[in-house]
């Protein structure tokens, strides 16, 4: 709204709620990039708008989310904070003449808004520039990508499936996989593209991507769980199957038997960080679906990228952590459950 004529969100923004009342306006576009109106607020900016508020709220589905520190309906408010949720750069092919000097246009990737297909790029959270990683050598990831998008359409609890099978996966990944070459391949091939080492990528979702929405589908499939639930006591024949059919999928033949040789020398307290385990264990015990999806804390994957570097990289964390804030790759999507899905773009 502002780019048109040349004004600082700011004076526009007091033009709006200006009258016969009283206006607190808190921070800045420079302290924060999402703007948050109370009710009354709400009401002057339909009014400017010419629209109803109900028509502007349907719009605007983020208008309805007001802090608590604006909840005061005497006096009208308005504030500049940080997202309250993931966000990425949008992508400046697709916004074109939108994306100015200082003027940044982002948007909640939801549950996988985070890729553009028209143009291959997974997008980065930078609030400066457009920032992305360009994926037309990571055809695996565009290929990984399109399932996502088709397993979110047809599975009510995509996201809660998806956060399962990322924090599967990085159980494996933390472990240290003995015969691991394709993410070696992968994280070369990204490091490449924006000029950092590979251990800067490790930590990131990229990375994994591909395994995490092979066995997100895998685990949602109503076949298997039918399959796993059905078959308790026989819950080890279910199990050893479902591995090798994971171990299929994400291209690793080797996965089964090098679960069973880590089980053989893990302690039996391990078995309440696996997720794996956990899944099986809730199947088998007749969980309905619902349930499924929970998973221990301890078993979880870490949701900050820096508590992964710091397991993953050790002492050399620090290093790789400055490295990945300088290619962008510590925010933007994740792999994590959503409570609601949420696709409006953030203009500051």
């Amino acid at each position: 709204m502002t780019a048109p004529y040349g004004l600082p969100a700011q004076d526009l923004l007091r033009g709006l709620l200006s009258g016969p009342h009283r206006v607190q306006v808190t921070g800045s576009p420079g302290t924060g990039l999402e703007l948050f109106l109370n009710i009354p607020a709400q009401r002057l900016l339909a009014q400017s708008a010419g629209l109803p508020l109900s028509r502007l709220t349907a719009l605007l589905p983020a208008l309805t989310g007001i802090p608590e520190r604006l909840a005061d309906p005497s006096t009208v408010q308005a504030a500049w904070y940080m997202p309250r949720e993931p966000w990425v750069g949008a992508c400046p092919e697709c916004s074109g003449r939108l994306w100015l000097t200082r003027r940044p246009v982002l948007a909640y990737p939801g549950v996988a808004g985070h890729v553009c297909r028209r143009h291959r790029r997974w997008l980065l959270a930078d609030a400066d520039k457009p920032t992305s990683v360009a994926l037309q050598t990571l055809p695996e990831v565009l290929a990984a990508h399109r399932q996502h998008c088709l397993l979110v359409r047809t599975r009510p609890y995509a996201p809660q499936a998806v956060a399962l099978a990322a924090a599967v996966v990085w159980s494996w990944q933390v472990q240290g996989w003995k015969a691991e070459a394709i993410w070696e391949d992968r994280a070369r091939r990204v490091a490449d593209l924006l000029e950092c080492t590979p251990a800067a990528v490790a930590p990131h979702a990229l990375l994994t991507y591909p395994e995490t929405i092979s066995v997100a589908r895998l685990l949602s499939a109503p076949h298997w769980q039918q399959r796993l639930r059905s078959s308790a006591s026989e819950k080890n024949a279910a199990a050893a199957a479902l591995v090798q059919e994971i171990g299929r999928r994400v291209g690793r033949p080797w996965l089964a038997d090098w679960l069973n040789a880590r089980a053989r020398v893990r302690p039996r307290s391990a078995a309440h960080t696996d997720p794996l385990q956990q899944w099986l264990d809730a199947a088998a015990a007749g969980a309905q679906a619902g349930g499924l999806w929970t998973v221990h804390q301890d078993a979880a994957r870490p949701a900050d990228y820096s508590d992964r570097a710091g397991l993953l990289a050790g002492s050399r964390a620090r290093p790789v952590l400055d490295e990945a804030r300088a290619v962008f790759l510590t925010g933007g999507w994740e792999p994590v459950a959503a409570q609601q899905s949420r696709a409006q773009v953030l203009c500051a």
